[in-house]
């Protein structure tokens, strides 16, 4: 009976890790997304809380509403212009977070399959050197 208990509840928390986005120490949090329509783009922003002892890094993300995702990083140049740069890899130090926020990284969505509305939900899968893949559950909100 002891075995089948165990058994129950390492199931329960193997499930309940999974719907909240977390995955060998890695913890995806807030996640959220821009509105949008068909054939526009998009963006997705999140925190990654990394509480091991072992960095990590954001190296991907797939998603079914875009015909592409491609990780970004927002900033003003010279002239005081807003420009976004394509990230290969976004680290994520052991013991800390990293946050994709409006004007800094984001995940943008690339030709949007359908719109995306306030309340609208879609999983995306972001993909970590060491964690693997993390799908999550984005909801579309209207930023503050």
């Amino acid at each position: 009976m002891k075995a089948v208990t165990t058994t129950l509840v390492l199931l329960v928390i193997l499930l309940i890790t999974s719907a909240c986005g977390i995955s060998d120490g890695i913890a995806v949090l807030d996640a959220w997304a821009r509105p949008g329509f068909r054939g526009d783009n998009s963006t997705v922003y999140l925190t990654i809380n990394n509480p091991s002892n072992q960095g990590d890094g954001l190296i991907g993300a797939t998603c079914d509403v875009a015909g592409g995702t491609e990780i970004h990083l927002s900033k003003m140049d010279a002239a005081g212009t807003m420009t976004m740069e394509r990230q290969e890899r976004v680290v994520i130090p052991a013991k800390d977070s990293v946050e994709l926020a409006p004007g800094g990284l984001h995940i943008m969505l690339v030709n949007l399959g359908k719109n995306l509305s306030v309340g609208d939900t879609f999983p995306v899968t972001l993909e970590f050197q060491r964690a693997g893949d993390i799908t999550i559950e984005v909801e579309v909100k209207q930023p503050d």
